[in-house]
């Protein structure tokens, strides 16, 4: 048998932001169970979705192709939460609903393919531990200020949300960061041929 520490699960992430205010854990995630476990849960999905959408290494789509369906329109992934065009993209595109829309002809009919970079939004149980840490602590901070605004009680939350977004922006910068000694165009100034 083999003991270890595991991510926090949504559960887990909910129970927490309960435990910043005294209340005690719940058992499901049913949300017609317990009103401030429902209350947690809805902080907690938004707040994942407002970090998700800065865009990080793990839920980053670059250099994305986008096809027309038979409509001519581009269809997006259910879980898009931000666009941009990139590659040989020529037109301004952005999100409108669950389709791509061309700024620049006014139009969502497309000829071709469509290269975007894609931010799309992952369940909770999809993030690394980072990520899932980071959410929590912020959600936990925030349902805190909103419900009951207890001022020492958001400082020390406060400090854990700094902490826990340093730690992920951290590990942003290691995964996108190169490795300066292993490319020689860094080392000796000159570009590999």
């Amino acid at each position: 048998m083999t003991l270890g520490l595991a991510p926090l699960t949504e559960l887990d992430a909910v129970n927490e932001i309960l435990g910043t205010i005294a209340e005690s854990p719940v058992n499901s995630l049913d949300e017609e169970v317990v009103i401030d476990g429902s209350l947690a849960m809805k902080i907690l999905r938004t707040t994942s979705a407002e970090v998700q959408t800065r865009g990080w290494w793990f839920n980053r789509l670059e250099g994305y192709e986008l096809a027309p369906d038979v409509r001519k329109e581009i269809q997006l992934p259910p879980n898009t939460l931000k666009l941009t065009a990139s590659g040989e993209t020529a037109s301004k595109v952005v999100q409108r609903g669950a389709r791509l829309f061309d700024l620049t002809n006014k139009t969502f009919s497309f000829e071709v393919p469509v290269t975007v970079d894609l931010i799309q939004g992952l369940e909770f149980e999809e993030m690394p531990s980072s990520a899932r840490v980071y959410i929590t602590v912020r959600a936990a901070r925030k349902y805190q200020d909103r419900y009951f605004g207890d001022e020492a009680t958001h400082s020390y939350s406060k400090q854990d949300e700094l902490e826990a977004l340093a730690s992920l922006k951290n590990e942003d910068l290691e995964f996108d960061q190169p490795n300066m000694l292993e490319d020689s165009q860094f080392v000796t100034g000159l570009r590999k041929p």
